[in-house]
């Protein structure tokens, strides 16, 4: 029986999250992401989802790493291009599940503008709790992160549902004891909860 269900973010909840395909234009560079331009600022970020750098500290390591000086912008320039949308039919999926009487929670490797403009937006309303790597100092796939959830909310592994749209955190979750699943869309998300018989078929 499942007792708590826990969902990715990004991916999964929300659309147009991804910063990179206009920050780095910004920036002055053709690549795709951070790892694009050289593995050590992917990690810097890395760890700035885990809270262990703030935003400053991390573009101290990108100027340091590629030479560059990073434009003076007012306030967070991670979060000047992050405009995410909630995905209506997974909302709906969730609704659905705390019909049932079962508790949802997020579970997000997020950094901290990106959490409060999620917060700002009102897209975490929809959760009865959301722990976010920043705070947690934890990410994803570390099986410390699920293990963390499941001991807040006092549930064992074998009786939490988790869904993501990164295989890795998919595999990392299942090893970690939990029912984890891929998202590849609201459809087949449904389809899973049924199969556990956390929805019916109506």
């Amino acid at each position: 029986m499942i007792e708590l269900c826990i969902f990715d973010m990004g991916g999964v909840v929300i659309r147009d999250f991804h910063i990179a395909p206009r920050l780095l234009p910004f920036l002055g560079h053709e690549e795709s992401d951070f790892r694009g331009i050289d593995p050590q600022i992917q990690e810097a970020l890395r760890e700035h989802s885990k809270g262990l750098i703030n935003e400053r500290k991390f573009w101290d390591a990108y100027e340091h790493i590629t030479g560059e000086t990073v434009p003076n912008d007012q306030g967070s320039l991670l979060g000047k291009f992050f405009t995410p949308v909630l995905d209506g039919p997974t909302v709906d999926v969730i609704r659905s599940i705390k019909a049932r009487g079962i508790r949802v929670v997020c579970g997000t490797n997020v950094i901290d503008s990106h959490y409060s403009i999620h917060a700002e937006l009102g897209q975490y309303d929809i959760f009865d709790h959301v722990y976010a790597s920043h705070l947690m100092h934890i990410a994803k796939p570390d099986g410390a992160f699920f293990h963390y959830i499941c001991t807040a909310e006092r549930v064992i592994p074998a009786t939490t549902f988790f869904t993501d749209d990164l295989q890795e955190n998919v595999e990392a979750a299942q090893k970690a004891g939990l029912k984890a699943f891929l998202y590849t869309g609201a459809a087949s998300l449904k389809r899973q909860l049924i199969d556990l018989g956390v929805l019916s078929e109506k």
